[in-house]
């Protein structure tokens, strides 16, 4: 038996915290052999259920079904038939899973929230339920199917907290039922070491921060990686085996939920070799900075200069390799290009109110240029909103006379991803504000507007259909200026 000298919660719903584990010899040998005894039933009703299912299926002939080739796209990715769990969660990627719902949750609600779009982002950046993302899917992550209850209970939260979140900011019943649960049994897990340092017990945690970070409670996001530190060190001790994506998925849940939650970061671009990128020596011409930066290059450092050459060659590799889906190696690579710019950005130190408006955009386009369904979902409009309020605190900047270019890349870069609302129209009322002054009748028309951008970071398939229509708002919209 195993115990520590922190409690995990002071309810269901609290946060998980441990620290030193010690072993304990178990004095109630008859406490043990009901453990054993309840571990034997349970096991037992499992099978029954099971055997029980199977027989049902052979009367019925249920088990078995003509099909050709032809007809198995249709009756995976098209209508789906009720309570056939292996075809509803196809689109998981999660390999071989339970055929005849045994799940630990209710398999009909597990369904639905799949074919949620909101709620199909909300495993990300812990593992990715699109079709083709094959480098960060579930089987790829945990090498399991849906079968650990607590990261089970911990994906059903994730799903349900997305797909009736909006703008709430608290769990409803349904997603404190999950949490209580995927809480309780990673409770019970931690009591031995053997089932406590494993992907799936990890994995729980991070879709437990996840939520929470969204929610913006900042202690339980740092009590969560805390505890995710540990079991990490506890596996590099009894050398434990981990997927590069467990610990992709690790670092990314940390810088994202420093991002929304402002939890200080535990991890970086360099704690795992399976994140390591450096410059491509072939491709050189790809790492230099736009000409609108360029010309003004002695307003950022050294350090700032290589992130934005490094945006750029991201921004270069995006344009020419097109559609990545299905090369896991290329995209892997992204990934890891990815996570070295943004790492290092959010690392910067002291900067102005002008440079932090500059890394805030280039944050933004660095998401934006390589982004998945989550991101694009939940961080560029917080990176947006953000970015507004330091452009409107440093709107009466000097040097913003003489760099009008610079101001308009980001006021367009930022109002284009922002939701509508009370941010977009922020950066609409700059823009106009900014019109009526130093952009006097410049950058009005499109062609010169895109001129001006395109001397930045720009990428047509990323960025033009959300910067046009908030260029055609922005000229549309007359707010009067004082």
């Amino acid at each position: 038996m195993v115990s520590t000298n922190h409690s995990f919660a002071e309810a269901d719903s609290g946060p998980i915290a441990f620290s030193h584990f010690q072993f304990i010899s178990i004095q109630a040998p008859d406490e043990a052999r009901d453990k054993i005894t309840r571990r034997l039933a349970r096991s037992h009703a499992v099978k029954q259920a099971l055997a029980n299912k199977r027989k049902l299926q052979q009367e019925s002939g249920d088990n078995f079904r003509i099909t050709t080739t032809r007809d198995k796209p249709r009756r995976l990715l098209g209508k789906r038939r009720p309570g056939s769990l292996a075809a509803s969660l196809f689109s998981l990627s999660a390999g071989t899973l339970d055929p005849f719902q045994t799940l630990a949750v209710d398999s009909s609600r597990l369904q639905t929230l799949i074919g949620d779009y909101k709620a199909r982002q909300a495993p990300e950046p812990v593992f990715s339920v699109a079709e083709g993302l094959a480098f960060q899917n579930f089987r790829s992550v945990f090498r399991t199917g849906l079968v650990d209850p607590a990261l089970l209970n911990a994906v059903m939260l994730s799903l349900a907290f997305a797909a009736t979140a909006g703008g709430i900011i608290t769990l409803d019943r349904e997603c404190l039922g999950y949490q209580g649960q995927a809480i309780s049994y990673i409770r019970e897990r931690m009591s031995s070491l053997d089932e406590a340092t494993s992907g799936s017990t990890i994995g729980a945690i991070l879709l437990l921060a996840g939520v929470e970070a969204r929610l913006g409670m900042k202690a339980q996001v740092q009590l969560h990686m805390g505890a995710v530190q540990m079991l990490l060190e506890m596996c590099r001790t009894k050398g434990i085996y981990l997927t590069g994506g467990i610990k992709r998925a690790i670092f990314w849940q940390d810088l994202n939920s420093s991002i929304l939650a402002g939890s200080s970061r535990i991890f970086d671009h360099t704690t795992f070799a399976e994140l390591q990128w450096t410059r491509d020596p072939f491709s050189p011409f790809f790492f230099r900075l736009p000409p609108g930066f360029q010309t003004r290059s002695h307003l950022f450092t050294k350090e700032f200069i290589e992130v934005l050459e490094d945006i750029y060659a991201l921004q270069c590799i995006r344009d020419v390799s097109g559609d990545t889906k299905g090369d896991v190696m290329l995209m892997a690579n992204i990934n890891n290009h990815t996570a070295s710019m943004q790492s290092r950005l959010v690392g910067l130190p002291n900067l102005s109110p002008v440079l932090e408006c500059c890394r805030l955009a280039a944050y933004l386009c660095s998401v934006m240029l390589c982004c998945t369904t989550w991101c694009a979902l939940v961080i560029p409009s917080h990176i947006s909103s953000q970015l507004l309020c330091e452009l409107q605190q440093a709107n009466n900047e000097p040097l913003w006379d003489d760099h009008s270019d610079l101001l308009l890349w980001l006021l367009y870069i930022g109002g284009a991803f922002a939701p509508t609302g009370i941010v977009r129209s922020g950066y609409v009322v700059l823009l106009h504000a900014n019109y009526g002054t130093r952009f006097e009748d410049l950058y009005r028309s499109w062609p010169e507007l895109l001129e001006t951008l395109e001397q930045f970071i720009w990428s047509e398939k990323a960025f033009m259909s959300q910067v046009k229509a908030l260029w055609v708002e922005t000229m549309i919209i007359q707010i009067p200026v004082d």
